[in-house]
């Protein structure tokens, strides 16, 4: 009798416990992403089991606690939708929102598909997602969940600079990788992951659907603050001088820490561009952006501040660089 009562509570009790814990290991968590990092099997991923540098465990770690759990690594996950970020700059450059609604509004012309110049993010992750590669995004690429490492970007993935993505640094599925690496060698090349194309993208121009020189809210994509916070002269639509943060326009508003990060960013954005300009377009890659104190002394005021005036500057600056001489 008291066997069976034991047997009963063991029972109950496995019943109760947790998913992960029931089934230690990676059979276990075979509904996890990235289960292959996981080395103890109790469904969380900490910064010593990340194969991969640290802005690429940052890029996965969405609430910021320093280790990937629960959302960040079940599959059926969704990241809370960061393109109504303020920050337009990385909203653009990193859309998160994977949804059938979200396929919509970015389909403007609604002919079912997402044209490159429909898209308003970078060419790297256009390429990802249009995994038949024929130039278009079909709502089932879009919000397909078997790519399930969209938040890193190729030099995230790089972790040894060696300009190459080896299938042990790819965090992604196997058949995005394949589908990338065109002559079948097992790496990917820059060019395999972004593309060939050596030129600056004009992000105005794609949010810009109709064309007409400016952008209104029907065509904004984000939140009425980042919308609010670039029209200037409060006409309800933005100009390109309005959407490149021109200095003349959006400085003087500033606070004296915005203007020096703004001033030492603008100057190392434009040697940056410069030094890429034989080389490949690659603003996103540049690691002054993740600290963005260069220069930085506590008597200029907001360590904060100065590093949104810097990296505004270095934006502005690397595309002047790599479209000058």
């Amino acid at each position: 009798m008291k066997s069976s009562i034991l047997l009963a509570a063991g029972v109950c009790l496995a019943l109760a416990a947790p998913a992960w814990a029931q089934g230690r290991g990676a059979a276990g968590n075979a509904g996890m992403r990235f289960q292959g990092m996981d080395r103890n099997g109790d469904g969380v991923i900490t910064r010593d089991e990340w194969r991969g540098n640290d802005r690429s465990f940052r890029n996965h770690d969405w609430n910021g606690d320093g280790r990937l759990s629960g959302d960040e690594v079940r599959l059926s996950g969704r990241r809370e939708n960061r393109w109504d970020d303020p920050d337009t700059e990385g909203a653009i450059d990193r859309d998160d929102d994977w949804s059938d609604a979200r396929f919509r509004a970015l389909d403007h012309n609604g002919d079912g598909r997402i044209t490159s110049g429909e898209w308003h993010g970078t060419t790297e992750l256009f390429r990802r997602i249009d995994r038949n590669r024929d130039g278009f995004l079909s709502a089932p690429e879009f919000t397909g969940m078997d790519d399930f490492d969209r938040e890193d970007q190729f030099a995230d993935l790089d972790t040894n600079r060696d300009g190459r993505v080896s299938r042990g640094e790819w965090h992604g599925s196997a058949a995005v990788f394949n589908a990338l690496d065109a002559n079948r060698d097992g790496v990917l090349t820059r060019s395999e992951a972004i593309g060939s194309e050596g030129g600056a993208r004009d992000e105005f121009r794609s949010v810009d659907a109709n064309n007409d020189g400016f952008i209104s809210r029907g065509e904004w994509h984000w939140n009425a603050s980042a919308f609010d916070r670039l029209d200037a002269d409060r006409d309800g639509r933005l100009s390109r001088q309005e959407w490149d943060n021109s200095p003349a326009t959006v400085l003087p508003r500033q606070s004296a820490a915005y203007r020096a990060g703004y001033d030492r960013g603008h100057q190392e954005g434009v040697q940056a561009g410069r030094e890429d300009k034989p080389r490949h377009w690659d603003l996103e890659g540049q690691r002054e952006l993740e600290t963005a104190d260069s220069g930085y002394q506590p008597n200029i005021g907001s360590r904060e501040e100065y590093q949104a005036g810097y990296r505004a500057g270095f934006r502005i600056g690397y595309r002047e660089g790599f479209r000058n001489p």
